[in-house]
């Protein structure tokens, strides 16, 4: 290619600038399989682990997702936060993860400062706070329902301004109503962190504000 001439990319806004650029090598399926298929694994190991800690039905299910999210936010998420700036012209599986990903949002290959800041704290924070909140969980902790209201909240939140601002700035880092890339990367996926997290919410409100209040009454009644 010339010198100075700009390779085109697939991203929006279409005259978006992108200097560095480097297209995807690695095949779409195979992208997708190692990413879903890493996620099969770690969602198949925590279950075979609960099974063995006795834990059945919901508290089973609650452990992988926690297990799944804390892989999430410290792999995927925290090499986003640590290579914002080299990811568009990276070869890397992460980096041509992130290249993927970005055709429904750009604002992942620019550095965008929301973007920067709010998946380095999700990395670092929510990250091993997951793995706790599995870890409190599987051993039956009492510490259980508080790290999964405080990791719940934060997804919560983060996820819902992440897409909230997205549909302010009317889905211009991406092509609108594209199957793929509209519909299954930045709508599909990213519910998965709405509405599993409000669940988890409302579930650990239920156990909390239940428990301390049964035991504040027993301590009453026995003075």
């Amino acid at each position: 290619m010339p010198e100075g001439q700009v390779t085109p990319h697939p991203y929006y806004p279409r005259n978006l600038s992108l200097p560095g650029y480097r297209p995807n090598r690695v095949p779409l399926t195979e992208l997708l399989g190692l990413f879903f298929g890493l996620v099969a694994i770690a969602l198949i190991s925590t279950w075979i682990l609960a099974g063995r800690f006795n834990k059945r039905g919901a508290d089973r299910v609650v452990i992988c997702w926690f297990v799944v999210c804390g892989f999430i936010h410290s792999v995927l998420e925290g090499y986003f936060a640590a290579n914002h700036e080299t990811i568009i012209g990276g070869g890397s599986y992460l980096a041509e993860m992130w290249k993927e990903y970005g055709r429904g949002d750009s604002r992942y290959l620019t550095s965008d400062s929301f973007t920067v800041c709010m998946e380095t704290i999700t990395a670092v924070v929510d990250g091993p706070l997951s793995f706790a909140a599995a870890i409190a969980h599987l051993t039956g902790s009492r510490h259980r329902y508080p790290l999964q209201l405080i990791v719940s909240l934060c997804q919560l939140y983060g996820d819902t301004l992440y897409m909230c601002i997205e549909w302010k700035e009317g889905f211009v880092h991406g092509e609108y109503g594209h199957p793929l890339t509209f519909w299954f990367y930045f709508v599909f996926l990213n519910l998965f962190w709405i509405f599993v997290p409000l669940i988890l919410i409302i579930q650990a409100y239920v156990a909390l504000s239940a428990s301390p209040s049964g035991d504040l009454h027993k301590t009453k009644k026995k003075k």
